[in-house]
């Protein structure tokens, strides 16, 4: 076991292990449909709303343009969305789910849960509601400073 004082020392650093502990869990549950935990990320926000442009993909899940472009790129290529052109601006691309990325979602969605109860099984079910709670306000409060 990891020595757990460091991380004490440092909410960031707790963050940054969970952040990589849940990455490593959901990239190896991605692994048999050929996706990445940033690809599900991407399939799980466009299946969340339908349709979205790249631009409220990046937004959405606070990535760089062109990191959104190229996951996007992969999974068009992959079969698991489709890129057409906004009909109010030409410029824009509008990214939809394929029937293949909804058949995953319901997996990929599981994995999460699967993960979140992973990092919280010390906890009681009170406390991991509050957890949660916690970190969507975090979150909230995080995108809020980007404007």
């Amino acid at each position: 076991m990891s020595d757990l004082s460091s991380i004490m020392e440092s909410p960031f650093k707790a963050i940054s292990v969970l952040y990589r502990r849940s990455h490593i869990w959901l990239n190896g549950s991605c692994l048999p449909h050929g996706l990445t935990a940033a690809q599900a990320g991407v399939i799980l926000i466009v299946c969340d709303f339908d349709t979205l442009t790249q631009d409220e993909i990046t937004k959405r899940l606070s990535l760089d343009k062109s990191v959104v472009a190229k996951t996007v790129t992969k999974l068009t290529a992959g079969g698991f969305l489709v890129r057409t052109t906004n009909a109010r601006d030409k410029r824009t691309y509008d990214i939809s789910p394929t029937p293949r990325a909804r058949q995953v979602y319901p997996l990929l969605k599981e994995e999460i849960d699967k993960g979140f109860r992973r990092m919280t099984r010390h906890m009681t079910e009170a406390e991991r509601r509050q957890f949660q709670r916690l970190l969507l306000l975090a979150a909230r409060t995080a995108l809020e400073e980007e404007g």
